[in-house]
């Protein structure tokens, strides 16, 4: 689209450019590069334009698509810069890159400014407001064993804290396995889907849902549910925070597959771990029971003493409540 072409342009440049240099570089008519920034002050973008000098792109007011996403993480050095699509608005990212991922052979990563049906784990829902938070969807291939494949919520939820930790001065936690809270209230979720067949995984989806700059909650979740700016005061631009959170996976991933289980990233998941030490209580199916949360194993199970004895608590096979607050 020639909109997100002159945008380009218009983002690296720090001073004014003129409409003939840009249809020059383009091969556009003036008219069209008028029309196009005219498109992008639509789209809310802050362009000044001034006689005989040109255009300048003052301010972007947190505006989020490709292009600005491709730009932040192009800020990085990624050593794997997977494909970006994104929408305005979308049923589901995970949903579209399950469908996505039987045509494109390659990483890439779906991210919409609005998800009207975004899900969470155990069939939950996962509310989106468009323009203050992130919904996206990274896909990817790895060569590993099934039983290996649960263990990219952990590596997702450590590269999470580790760009939240970057961009903002507040340290997030882990709700084990896959929530991140802040002051003791909920502000990411993660959820973890897969694909395989006879020769093994075929793609693995790690959706992910960050509360950024919403200001506000239902009544029915505000005391459990929170935001970046809420808890920190810090309006993010969400496109920085989403090209933080990935560069971030594709460390801490390269790191994981050195040993393909959480040996080399245990010390730092469990450094953000909020139920460590603490007391929690099992919600089995065969029965409901208190243990201390004592730590994560190199599967990423969870290691609780209940009455004494040690246990591993499997992803998917219980829930883990703090019996004091959400955590």
């Amino acid at each position: 689209m020639l909109k997100y072409e002159v945008l380009k342009i218009l983002l690296a440049s720090s001073s004014h450019i003129s409409g003939q240099t840009i249809s020059n570089r383009l091969g556009v008519s003036r008219t069209a590069v008028w029309k196009a920034v005219n498109a992008l002050k639509n789209d809310g973008y802050n362009i000044e334009s001034v006689n005989n000098r040109g255009y300048l792109l003052l301010e972007n007011k947190g505006i989020l698509n490709r292009i600005e996403i491709e730009q932040c993480m192009h800020s990085y050095k990624y050593k794997t810069l997977p494909k970006v699509i994104y929408f305005n608005q979308i049923d589901s990212t995970n949903t579209y890159a399950k469908k996505a991922a039987d045509s494109i052979t390659s990483d890439f990563l779906v991210v919409a400014n609005t998800q009207t049906l975004g899900k969470g784990r155990l069939g939950r829902s996962w509310t989106s407001p468009g323009t203050t938070s992130i919904s996206m969807s990274l896909c990817i291939r790895p060569d590993l064993p099934l039983e290996k494949a649960s263990m990219i919520t952990l590596v997702m939820a450590a590269s999470l804290c580790d760009a939240i930790e970057e961009l903002y001065s507040t340290k997030p936690l882990i709700k084990w396995p896959n929530d991140i809270v802040v002051n003791s209230k909920k502000i990411c979720g993660i959820l973890t889907e897969m694909s395989s067949d006879i020769d093994g995984i075929k793609y693995i989806i790690s959706g992910v849902g960050i509360n950024v700059n919403n200001d506000e909650f239902p009544a029915d979740i505000a005391n459990t549910a929170s935001s970046l700016l809420i808890e920190t005061g810090i309006v993010m631009d969400r496109a920085r925070l989403i090209a933080s959170v990935i560069y971030h996976f594709y460390e801490n991933f390269d790191i994981f597959l050195q040993t393909e289980d959480m040996t080399s990233i245990k010390a730092k998941y469990e450094s953000h771990l909020a139920n460590v030490g603490r007391k929690v209580r099992i919600l089995d199916p065969k029965g409901e029971y208190n243990a201390t949360a004592l730590g994560i194993d190199e599967t990423g199970a969870l290691l609780v003493n209940a009455d004494g004895k040690i246990k591993r608590i499997i992803s998917g096979e219980v829930s883990v409540r703090g019996i004091y607050g959400y955590i």
